[in-house]
């Protein structure tokens, strides 16, 4: 699960979340973001594991301007199993 949610046109998001249904190893669980239509620019956001481990969360440097936008993510559970995808979203 994400905040904001696939493919979603949202209002600039404060924070960023992805939601696992198995806990993380936080130092092999991270995301960036980046600005596709802009060459692939990328964008400071400061990321952490929730407590619980089940979350990575970022929080974007600085507003978010309009434009469509591509989490590129990597994480690891507890057990070592690596997984890694993207999630797409724009801001209105």
């Amino acid at each position: 699960k994400s905040t904001p949610a696939a493919n979603a046109t949202v209002a600039a998001p404060k924070t960023i979340s992805l939601t696992f249904n198995e806990k993380l190893t936080p130092a092999f669980s991270k995301f960036e973001l980046t600005m596709p239509g802009m060459n692939g620019m990328k964008v400071a956001v400061k990321t952490t594991v929730s407590k619980d481990h089940l979350s990575i969360l970022g929080t974007p440097e600085a507003a978010l301007m309009p434009g469509a936008y591509l989490i590129t993510w990597h994480a690891a559970s507890n057990d070592g199993h690596k997984i890694d995808g993207t999630v797409a979203f724009t801001v209105k």
